[in-house]
């Protein structure tokens, strides 16, 4: 069985210095729970990055997933940043995005080049992977959808290290088309790096379920988040972008 995200230590946050480890179960679902040391997960404005999924990042996937995990963030819709990068350039930027995250994924180090734009004091990203064993009733996830090409994740950072993440690592693994894996991680603007990481491995029946218990997972995990938007007049290189994926590979 292939899992986007285990319990085992990841590259941002190392096993001696993490301070929560937190597994858990509901009907049809587990779950992991990771924290930095000395972060605080209530209270925190959320700037959606994007799904990433397929390898890529994907504009519809968050239209798929967003109404459940929306009202977590105190609305019924939230901007995605990746979906609204196009609008606000000339195409250079999104393109640069894709390419990076189609070789590499959305690291830390991505987040970090992009952060400038994010309103938020964290940055959400979304991994999918996998599906219930249902098909009629996951379509809209199993479907290669994808806006411009690209996927937007969370798991798929890394840490100072440079090595990837087990998300990332497992990110063009075979699908286990019995299992719904799904992995929100936040990084943080001010301090540059992944803060936190909540995955759930789902094995019920239908998407709708799985996602409300994942919302319901990280409303308990991150009480009192608020979304925020992005501004992408911000000044962002999409050449220092490519850059940086031409020496990461």
């Amino acid at each position: 069985m292939v899992r986007l995200a285990s319990l085992a230590c990841v590259a941002w946050l190392p096993c001696a210095a993490m301070t929560s480890l937190l597994g858990g179960c509901a009907e049809g679902a587990s779950f992991g729970t990771k924290l930095a040391p000395g972060f605080s997960a209530a209270h925190h404005t959320l700037s959606v990055f994007g799904v990433y999924k397929d390898g890529q990042m994907s504009s519809e996937a968050w239209g798929t997933i967003g109404e459940r995990l929306a009202p977590w963030l105190g609305q019924a819709a939230c901007p995605v940043g990746y979906a609204s990068v196009a609008p606000a350039n000339d195409g250079a930027l999104v393109a640069a995005i894709d390419d990076y995250a189609r070789a590499i994924g959305p690291t830390d180090e991505l987040l970090a080049q992009l952060a400038p734009a994010a309103k938020g004091d964290l940055i959400l990203t979304v991994t999918l992977a996998g599906r219930p064993p249902t098909p009629e009733k996951v379509a809209p996830l199993s479907e290669g959808n994808s806006g411009g090409g690209g996927g937007g994740g969370m798991g798929g950072s890394r840490g100072r290290t440079g090595q990837p993440s087990g998300a990332e690592r497992r990110s063009h693994a075979p699908v286990d088309t019995n299992e719904l894996d799904i992995v929100a991680s936040l990084f943080s603007v001010s301090q540059g790096r992944s803060v936190a990481e909540v995955s759930m491995a789902y094995s019920g029946q239908t998407v709708d379920d799985a996602l409300t218990k994942f919302a319901q997972r990280l409303s308990a995990t991150f009480p009192g988040a608020t979304c925020a938007g992005w501004d992408w007049s911000k000044p962002i290189d999409p050449d220092r972008i490519r850059a940086s994926a031409a020496t990461t590979e």
